[in-house]
């Protein structure tokens, strides 16, 4: 997959009359999750997007986790200047979770230096208060998720009710 973006790429670069052609096929140009995205990426989208500007990307800041993947956070921060006329839409209702974990998140995403600031809002009711467990690693981690488990099916919770979400 990777050597068809480096080609891709490439061909953009060094080929003007195939990269000119390209660039009038398309009119629109949608990049969804594009927090995920990765430098070689981000430069096949400005690229493309160089001849009309006429490109939208949708994506979360606060959701950037894949740069162990190679995704770039830079890429979704800098879209405004490297796209000036872009307009940034913030979704800042939540339909998923409650107050309490909004709130949790809101507070650990407030101190990130570079964001596009928000505040994430519930539309449903009172839930319970989330709970912070500090580990050192994922042995620990894996360690306190058997032992609350088996805490939970000792209080009559049936383990077929117990899901982790990883």
């Amino acid at each position: 997959f990777d050597d068809l973006l480096v080609y891709w790429l490439k061909l953009l670069r060094e080929k003007p009359e195939i990269s000119d052609g390209l660039k009038q096929k398309f009119r629109h140009i949608l990049v969804d999750e594009y927090q995920d995205t990765n430098h070689l990426q981000a430069d096949i989208v400005d690229l493309m997007a160089s001849g009309r500007q006429n490109v939208m990307v949708v994506g979360d800041d606060a959701q950037s986790i894949y740069s162990f993947r190679g995704a770039s956070f830079e890429n979704i921060i800098t879209f405004p200047l490297r796209f000036p006329t872009a307009s940034i839409h913030k979704l800042e209702t939540n339909y998923r979770s409650t107050p309490q974990i909004l709130h949790l998140a809101n507070a650990a995403i407030a101190a990130n230096q570079f964001q596009f600031r928000k505040e994430l809002v519930a539309t449903r009711g009172d839930g319970p208060e989330p709970a912070l467990v500090g580990v050192d690693d994922v042995y620990e981690q894996a360690s306190f998720v058997a032992q609350r488990i088996l805490e939970l099916r000792d209080e009559g919770e049936s383990l077929d009710e117990i899901a982790i979400l990883y």
